[in-house]
């Protein structure tokens, strides 16, 4: 295919483009864990946020917004809204109205933006690859283990990923000859984005590279690109006063964490992604991947820019936070695949290609299946509904756990108790600054004072996880309380797992003390943004 011209797409192509990555995509998500069996902490977190912007919709508190914020955080304590950006909320929240309040409606979402990244991957690939390898580098991406992982959870990698995709087809389009309304596209898509996961803006400087090399000085001169780039920034000012005034943490990961696996100011830091790609792809995808550069590098194929700036300045930006985990750097291994796929193109006759490309799919595919299956911990939905049975109207259920995002969000799903308010044991006992890595403060309470407590905000029912954190004295005092003469224990809910969890099962008890009625107003630390906020 010529570099400089558009791709142009037939129709029959476009139809089996569709399928294959339809197909790709209904036989990912019938594998995901739904029914509240979340695993990753955040994600029931990022589930919720989604239910609180339909139900601040629904309520529309003109007169106090930010007070029903606090009074919904107070009763779900697991809401993340303004610490990640808002863009995967908000589009969450039609189809909570219109489907319910579920954790697979949650997937739903995940899985139009998989949809949408796949149907992005092979359109992009088309600017360089003929329809079958551009097909196979498409449901290639969508069965990455790293990218189906996570992708198959309720979290803002995979619809980051969407935005990111199509924003650099319409840049290729405006590169490759285009008119310039598909660079404003491309900056709108990229904006949005960032919207959802803000570590996608390297990508802006990929962008800017690629549009210089091509125009050299005379950049400068095209005013679309000043229009372009004022309406980029003036889109991410509310973006950064977000970030500047609630995302400490987010910044704090950039500048250094305590607990970073591999410091940027050591060598390890610089290697450590490089270190992750052969489990992120395969070892197939790494050797084939690792040849297809080179030839590309030594045939010095032009028109190749997109792919290796976006895997190096993205590998600079990922290297250079101090907070390092596998799952940040699924951006950049599209640029993986595209080289393994141009390797077998190079490589072999026309009429093996196809049956090469199928096989390293199915490969791909076999190796996800079977070794990286999403992880799940189920038994939360069956605790909410068994507080849900038993607790009397207008009452507190108080959680101990180490997944309480998941307990959190499973009691909001019982629409039949929205009476019911959720209050976590570590907020009364403990301080901790968005993991107990970066450090936890003990408060001292005595046991009769935790008891004192528990009743003051009218607490009828406990959920613990047994043996949660105690190996401080907070939550040993906390644990002897319930093993206390106040209060009866009336269920045990196994947890069951397909990996080495943190529990085993959830216990049920009733406080027979003498419980107050739930208070209206209360204090609530914030550690998380520093601050802390009265709900009334």
């Amino acid at each position: 295919m010529p570099l400089l011209t558009l791709p142009t797409i037939a129709g029959r192509e476009r139809l089996l483009a569709w399928a294959l990555v339809l197909l790709s995509v209904v036989l990912l998500f019938a594998q995901a864990p739904h029914g509240g069996a979340f695993f990753w902490s955040d994600s029931p977190r990022h589930a919720l946020n989604g239910v609180f912007v339909m139900d601040l919709i629904k309520a529309m508190p003109l007169d106090d917004p930010a007070g029903y914020a606090y009074r919904y955080y107070a009763q779900y304590p697991a809401l993340t809204i303004l610490f990640y950006p808002p863009l995967f909320y908000a589009i969450s929240a039609p189809f909570y109205a219109v489907f319910g309040v579920s954790h697979e409606t949650a997937l739903l979402v995940v899985a139009l933006h998989y949809l949408a990244l796949g149907l992005g991957c092979w359109r992009l690939a088309r600017f360089w690859l003929p329809a079958a390898p551009s097909l196979a580098f498409a449901v290639l991406v969508l069965w990455l283990p790293e990218v189906a992982f996570w992708g198959r959870q309720v979290m803002l990698e995979v619809p980051a990923f969407a935005f990111l995709v199509w924003s650099a087809v319409a840049v290729m389009a405006y590169l490759r000859g285009g008119h310039v309304r598909w660079l404003y596209l491309g900056a709108a898509l990229l904006v949005l984005g960032m919207y959802t996961k803000i570590s996608v803006a390297y990508m802006g400087v990929v962008y800017a590279a690629l549009i210089a090399q091509r125009d050299g000085w005379a950049v400068l001169r095209n005013r679309h690109h000043w229009w372009v780039a004022a309406l980029a920034v003036v889109g991410l000012v509310p973006l950064a006063v977000l970030t500047l005034k609630f995302g400490q943490a987010n910044v704090q990961s950039v500048t250094g964490v305590a607990d970073a696996v591999a410091s940027r100011a050591s060598w390890q830091g610089w290697v450590w992604y490089l270190q992750q790609i052969p489990s992120q792809v395969g070892w197939p995808l790494v050797v084939l991947a690792l040849v297809g550069a080179g030839l590309a590098a030594w045939r010095r194929q032009p028109g190749l820019g997109l792919w290796w700036l976006s895997f190096a300045v993205g590998y600079l930006f990922f290297s250079s936070i101090d907070l390092k985990e596998a799952r940040h750097s699924v951006f950049l291994l599209p640029s993986v695949v595209f080289f393994a796929v141009l390797a077998l193109q190079t490589l072999l006759p026309a009429r093996l290609q196809t049956w090469a490309l199928a096989a390293l799919v199915l490969a791909t595919a076999g190796l996800t299946a079977w070794t990286r299956p999403v992880y799940f911990v189920d038994g939360y939905a069956r605790a909410a509904a068994e507080v849900a049975r038993l607790a009397p109207p207008d009452s507190t259920v108080m959680f101990s756990g180490y997944r309480d995002g998941s307990f959190v969000f499973n009691m909001r799903a019982r629409e039949d108790r929205r009476d019911l308010h959720v209050m976590r044991a570590d907020k009364l006992l403990l301080g901790v600054a968005v993991r107990r890595e970066l450090g936890v403060e003990q408060k001292g309470l005595t046991e009769a004072e935790i008891a004192q407590a528990i009743n003051a905000n009218g607490v009828h029912y406990v959920v613990m996880q047994p043996g949660f954190w105690t190996d401080l004295e907070a939550m040993q005092r906390f644990e002897r309380v319930m093993a206390s003469a106040q209060f009866e224990e009336v269920a045990r809910i196994a947890t069951p797992a397909n990996h080495k969890a943190h529990e085993t099962e959830l216990v049920i008890y009733r406080n027979k003390g003498p419980v107050a009625q739930r208070p209206q107003g209360k204090e609530i630390e914030l550690k998380i943004i520093n601050r802390r906020i009265t709900a009334d």
